[in-house]
C-alpha cells in the first residue's frame, strides 16, 4: 500500500513516497514496515533495521531518515500511526481476508459454546466445552482442547494517552493454536495487534485462570500451571515451565527448558535451562541463599 493511500486518514504530510506491507513498533521484524518514530533515542534501533519501509514521524526528524524510507510528518506521529493502523483494521482487508468460518467434521462442540461466523478454522478432533468463545481470527490446528468458559481471540490491552483523550488501538491479528493444545478453564488468550498471530506451539498446555496477552509467542510442549500471565509480546521457547501465579512481563524472551517458579515476576530474560524465583526473579540458587540470611 502507497502512504500516500493513508496520509489522510491519519492527517500526515507526504515528504517522500513510500510503499509498505505491514504495520509494526520499531522493534518489530515485518516485512516493508510503516513505523513511527517521535523520539530520537530511537533513531540507532531503526537505522539498523532493514525491513521498515515508511516512516511516521516529526519534522525536526526528517534529516535523520535514510533516503530510502518514505516519510509522512506529524505533530503527533504515533497519534497519526494509530488512526491509520485502526482505519486498516476497521475499514479495509489490509489485514484479513474474511472468509465463512470452517469447522471440521470430527469436532465436538458443546451447545453453549459461541463460535464466530467469520474468520474461525477448527480443525479436526478439537473438542471445544460449555461456555467457550472462539472469535474471529482464531485459527485451532488438529486435536485441540478448549475447556469450559475460555476465551479465544478477544481485544487485547491497548490504549493510548493522546492528549486528555484515551484512545483504543484495535487487534487486527489472531490467534493461532497449533496440534494438541490444551487450554483449560477459564483463560483467556488475546489476539495480536498487526495482523499477525498470538501464538501456542504443538503440544503446550494451560491451567485453569491462565492468561496470555496479544502479541505473544509460546513454543512447544510448554507447561502452564494456574493464574500464570504471560504480558504482550513475551517470547517463550519449548519445553517451559511457568509455575502458579507466576508473571511474565512484556518483551521478555524465555528460553528453552527454563522453569519460572511459583508466584516469581519475571522482568528480565531467562536463559535456556535456567530456573528463576522471587519478585523481581532471579536464579533460583541465588535467591535461596538470599534467604537463608534473612530468615
Amino acid at each position: 500500500m502507497k502512504l500516500s493511500e493513508v496520509q489522510d486518514k491519519g492527517n500526515i504530510e507526504l515528504i517522500r513516497a513510500g510503499e509498505f506491507k505491514s504495520l509494526g513498533l520499531i522493534t518489530h521484524n515485518n516485512h516493508k514496515q510503516l513505523v513511527f518514530l517521535e523520539d530520537s533515542k530511537y533513531l540507532p534501533t531503526m537505522l539498523n533495521k532493514t525491513n521498515i519501509s515508511c516512516v511516521i514521524t516529526t519534522e525536526e526528524l526528517i534529516p535523520s531518515i535514510p533516503k530510502g524510507l518514505g516519510i509522512g510528518i506529524s505533530t503527533n506521529p504515533q497519534k497519526s500511526f494509530h488512526e491509520i493502523h485502526n482505519y486498516l483494521a476497521e475499514d479495509t482487508d489490509f489485514y484479513w481476508k474474511l472468509f465463512k468460518t470452517e469447522i471440521a467434521s470430527s469436532a465436538k462442540i458443546h451447545p453453549s459454546a459461541y463460535v464466530a461466523e467469520r474468520n474461525v478454522r477448527i480443525g479436526e478432533r478439537c473438542e471445544i466445552g460449555p461456555n467457550v468463545s472462539i472469535l474471529e481470527n482464531s485459527i485451532l490446528e488438529d486435536d485441540v482442547i478448549i475447556r469450559a468458559g475460555s476465551v479465544i481471540g478477544t481485544e487485547g490491552f491497548e490504549f493510548k494517552r493522546i492528549g486528555k483523550g484515551i484512545m483504543p488501538v484495535i487487534h487486527a491479528g489472531g490467534v493461532l493454536l497449533h496440534n494438541r493444545v490444551e487450554i483449560q478453564a477459564n483463560c483467556c488468550v488475546s489476539k495480536e495487534l498487526f495482523g499477525r498471530f498470538t501464538e501456542i506451539g504443538e503440544d503446550t498446555k494451560l491451567d485453569n485462570f491462565v492468561y496470555i496477552a496479544h502479541c505473544v509467542i509460546i513454543g512447544k510442549r510448554c507447561l502452564l500451571a494456574a493464574c500464570a500471565m504471560v504480558a504482550g509480546s513475551a517470547k517463550i521457547g519449548d519445553d517451559v515451565w511457568i509455575g502458579p501465579s507466576a508473571s511474565v512481563s512484556s518483551g521478555v524472551e524465555i528460553g528453552d527448558g527454563a522453569s519460572i517458579t511459583l508466584g516469581s515476576v519475571v522482568t528480565k530474560n531467562v536463559a535456556p535451562g535456567q530456573r528463576v524465583t522471587g519478585n523481581f526473579a532471579i536464579d533460583h540458587d541465588k535467591f535461596i541463599a538470599f534467604l537463608k540470611t534473612i530468615r
